[in-house]
């Protein structure tokens, strides 16, 4: 299945346009991350503590390196981080 989802990503990115946006939770996550599918990372953190809940980046087999390229600070408290994934090292 997972090859089935980087054959239809790779043909919408030659199709040009604008981006893809992912947005889902951990295991449809973990999908993209596996097959090297996310060019940038935008993770928001929210102002609220929950105490309990599902890691954002479950079952990493490989350490993911990233590389912070801005922030966004809205009004709500909501930090928005941007990265890019770097080459493993």
């Amino acid at each position: 299945m997972s090859s089935d989802i980087a054959e239809k990503v790779s043909e919408i990115k030659k199709q040009g346009g604008k981006d893809i946006w992912l947005y889902g939770g951990a295991s449809l996550i973990k999908t993209f991350i596996q097959n090297n599918l996310i060019d940038t990372y935008r993770i928001s953190v929210h102002p609220v503590a929950l105490g309990k809940g599902k890691p954002l980046f479950e079952d990493l087999k490989e350490r993911l390196n990233l590389k912070l390229i801005k922030t966004n600070v809205f009004r709500s408290g909501v930090v928005q981080l941007i990265y890019e994934p770097q080459p493993k090292s």
